[in-house]
């Protein structure tokens, strides 16, 4: 039987640090599972995506005020 794919649409900044979070995530855990670096690497540039994507959002805060809060940075 063959696997359906999922389609993941992003359309905001907050959509593509959702996106390459968990992906950082899933990565993470497969290489603690091979010890593979190729994934942990990979791993490690999806979440430096996301805190770039971050880093956008605070200054488009800075600017706007806009979001008031970014769950990303939370605690």
């Amino acid at each position: 039987m063959a696997k359906t794919a999922t389609v993941v649409k992003t359309t905001t900044v907050t959509d593509v640090i959702k996106v390459t979070t968990e992906i950082g995530d899933k990565l993470t855990s497969q290489f603690e599972k091979t010890g593979d670096l190729k994934v942990v690497s990979a791993g490690l540039d999806a979440y430096k995506t996301a805190i770039s994507g971050s880093k956008a959002q605070l200054i488009y805060k800075k600017l706007t005020g806009k979001p008031t809060s970014i769950p990303f940075l939370e605690d």
